[in-house]
């Protein structure tokens, strides 16, 4: 049985140049960490978190985020 986690990706990545090093050097790092953990990269899909903004914004949207989510997945070692 296979067992799945999401990790939060940045949204935006600053760099000072053309070089997009940096940016993709940044979601490497939590692919990284995570296969040294055990778990292997599957997807990234960006979903949009809705927040109220309280009843005192009675009439304000809700506040939106888009959050890059990087999907991962290991064996479950867990027996079924």
């Amino acid at each position: 049985m296979l067992q799945y986690k999401t990790v939060a990706g940045p949204t935006v990545v600053t760099t000072s140049s053309n070089d997009f090093t940096y940016a993709t050097n940044t979601y490497a790092k939590i692919i990284n960490d995570q296969a040294q953990k055990g778990w292997k990269y599957h997807s990234m899909n960006t979903i949009t978190v809705e927040k109220p903004m309280g009843c005192l914004a009675l009439f304000l949207p809700p506040q939106r985020t888009l959050v890059n989510m990087l999907i991962f997945y290991r064996e479950s070692e867990e027996k079924v």
